[in-house]
């Protein structure tokens, strides 16, 4: 038996989470839906969110999916907790990766950059009041840079701009950790890696991964981790969005992940 997870988000920041699974479970089939229709999530009342969580896992379960992966912190942030209670497969959500980022810290200096609905969450603020220990923890909020992700190639000169800022902030702060507490940013991971290179750059996918590998073998009673021989699950990447947002989706998923589909949901 072939394990199926559906992995979704508010545009092409979950492919970072969907390219670890991915690496995990070969084996697996794995939907991926972006739903760019009602992006950025960050614009959107928690209520709204909530209810298309609701919607997406009813479709991934119509779909046999075994799991779902919110892959997006706005949307864990403002509608998990209420999904969760409905939903009828297990949930995973995304986590800002505080805790690792405050024990890894040389300097005890980190700063956590997040949209601006992530970071007014509660939340958020909990998880750091619970891990920082003796770490000072700096909240940086940029309120484009998902979006400028989202409308990547042609943002590419404003995405530049917006992470020189972001660059001259953490320096600011002195930090020598930075977390990337939403998942479109590790996609530019590697521009951060350019005007940050002293400074470690922790993100969420290893842990969404190991999380979505302890559910499975608990969940079930067959070993859904388990190796398959010879076997490669199938992907599908869909959208609710044509025109630009389907493109801009499509680049970031590159060939190695295959077409962009766009459906009615």
């Amino acid at each position: 038996m072939s394990v199926k997870i559906g992995v979704m988000d508010s545009g092409a920041g979950g492919l970072t989470i969907l390219q670890s699974i991915r690496s995990a479970l070969p084996h697996a089939d794995l939907l991926y839906f972006a739903d760019q229709a009602y992006a950025p999530y960050g614009a959107q009342p928690n209520e709204f969110i909530t209810q298309r969580l609701i919607r997406i896992a009813q479709y991934f379960t119509e779909q046999g999916c075994h799991l779902m992966v919110v892959a997006c912190n706005t949307a864990t942030v403002a509608g998990i907790t209420d999904l969760r209670a409905v939903a009828q497969l297990p949930v995973v959500g995304v986590e800002p990766a505080v805790k690792p980022a405050c024990s890894r810290s040389l300097r005890k200096r980190v700063t956590v950059l997040a949209t601006l609905a992530t970071s007014k969450s509660r939340r958020l603020n909990d998880l750091i009041d619970t891990w920082r220990f003796d770490t000072e923890v700096s909240i940086l909020a940029s309120e484009t840079l998902a979006s400028l992700i989202d409308s990547m190639p042609h943002s590419l000169d404003k995405v530049r701009v917006e992470v020189e800022r972001i660059a001259g902030l953490v320096h600011q702060n002195q930090s020598d950790t930075l977390v990337l507490a939403c998942t479109h940013y590790p996609l530019i991971k590697e521009m951060f890696d350019d005007v940050l290179s002293e400074v470690v750059i922790v993100e969420p996918s290893k842990g969404v991964t190991a999380q979505v590998l302890r559910l499975l073998a608990s969940e079930t009673d067959n070993d859904l981790t388990a190796p398959q021989v010879f076997q490669i699950g199938n992907l599908s990447i869909l959208t609710n969005m044509d025109g630009e947002a389907k493109a801009a989706l499509a680049y970031w998923a590159t060939p190695a992940l295959g077409a962009v589909t766009v459906i009615d949901l």
